[in-house]
């Protein structure tokens, strides 16, 4: 045979060999995923050399689980302390190797002084290399608390609002919990991953990546789009009804994609009938019917109709539940216990996403903050636009909607 020929064939077998094992390791769940991934790591002086260099071969085990390429998951990663050290960019590799290949300390060195935590926090959320409209994750592995806690806070919460997940790992017994917490996305569960030293960073080779692959897009900008099927249930008193009514109609028209929504009203101004496709609250609600009185019970009342609705759309089809509750002041005066429990209710036993829009309650507005354990999920109609108020409650809509649900062992399945 030509020796060209078969040098040609070589290369070719090479390359097909190098690509096969490159995606050896993928995770079936990061297959084609698309994500921009960036880590944060610390390298004060408060981790020591031979724990540096543990973190830096976990960051490799972890590169080993995803589907690398200029199209699907690309890597970013900085060392920090006094200051930050750009390891790599995420437009810099289209391969896994070539990013296994830079993780060492000649890029990604060992630094000692400071933990200026905000400042590295800062570099990822301003960079301009970030895709619009995906998966958008930045990885702090730190082994305690900031310089500045109060800016790193700030820092971690304009990275939220700018769309990105924000996932920690944190070495240690909890030696810096509230901290980890605060720049953590919610729930914690989810974000917050703790390990008591270095040497068990092996363990979450596998459950950081596959946790990081299921993250859904948080779409910014007022659009979402409903990747699978989801029932959305709206509740709100007769006092807080022309403002649910305004939000909804907002909310309808904010989604791009419809067809695998169902939505029920639980209102006492609105028919029981069931929105397929989201078509609006206006085809089922009468805006300017009598207004009906309102008791102590009525809200709670309510809560145990949207738990009775929520069950029933469940037994037709598998589909994340998301209940947007709007809390009117009179309603939490009332009867905040009954609220509050039945709200802890729905979470607990039936499994649904709530988000909580504060529409004004005064005296008793921790009781309000209470219904939800995600602190983004509440959102208040005071001190802000109501245009503002709407985008969030989308935002966090829009997460829940298109999140992975899980079987009941707790195994995420695709609807």
């Amino acid at each position: 045979m030509n020796s060209l020929l078969l040098l040609t064939i070589a290369s070719l077998g090479g390359f097909a060999v190098s690509q096969r094992d490159d995606r050896d390791n993928t995770l079936s769940e990061c297959f084609s995923k698309v994500a921009d991934v960036y880590f944060v790591l610390d390298s004060s002086s408060s981790i020591y050399i031979e724990d540096y260099q543990q973190v830096l071969n976990f960051v490799s085990q972890v590169v080993t689980r995803f589907d690398v390429s200029r199209d699907d998951t690309r890597l970013g990663a900085l060392t920090f302390s006094d200051n930050y050290q750009i390891g790599f960019d995420l437009e810099r590799y289209q391969t896994k190797g070539d990013v296994l290949a830079s993780i060492d300390e000649r890029t990604l060195p060992y630094k000692t002084g400071v933990t200026n935590t905000d400042q590295a926090i800062r570099y990822v959320r301003e960079n301009q290399q970030f895709r619009n409209d995906i998966t958008k994750v930045m990885v702090v592995i730190t082994d305690g608390g900031s310089k500045s806690p109060l800016q790193t806070q700030r820092e971690a919460d304009l990275a939220r609002d700018a769309g990105f997940h924000m996932v920690v790992v944190g070495v240690g017994q909890y030696l810096e919990e509230q901290e980890w917490r605060a720049i953590a996305s919610d729930p914690d569960n989810d974000y917050l991953f703790n390990i008591t030293n270095f040497n068990f960073l092996g363990a979450l080779r596998d459950s950081l990546p596959r946790r990081i692959c299921l993250m859904p897009p948080i779409i910014l900008g007022g659009e979402c789009n409903a990747q699978q099927n989801a029932d959305l249930l709206f509740l709100s008193a007769p006092n807080g009804l022309n403002d649910a009514l305004d939000a909804m109609t907002d909310l309808a028209e904010a989604f791009r994609s419809r067809d695998r929504l169902q939505v029920r009203y639980v209102l006492e101004a609105c028919e029981n009938d069931i929105d397929r496709g989201f078509q609006g609250p206006d085809i089922f609600c009468d805006r300017f019917g009598n207004a009906l009185e309102q008791d102590d019970e009525t809200y709670v009342n309510l809560m145990t109709e949207l738990r009775d609705a929520a069950r029933e759309m469940r037994a037709s089809r598998t589909a994340n539940q998301v209940a947007v509750l709007f809390v009117d002041d009179q309603s939490m005066r009332a009867n905040r216990f009954g609220i509050l429990q039945e709200a802890r209710n729905m979470a607990s036993f039936d499994g649904i996403d709530l988000i909580v829009v504060d529409l004004g309650v005064r005296e008793y507005s921790n009781f309000v903050n209470g219904m939800t354990q995600e602190r983004d999920n509440v959102i208040s109609y005071v001190g802000q636009t109501m245009s503002e108020s709407v985008r969030q409650i989308l935002e966090r809509i829009c997460q829940s909607v298109n999140t992975n649900p899980s079987d009941e062992f707790g195994n995420p399945r695709i609807s």
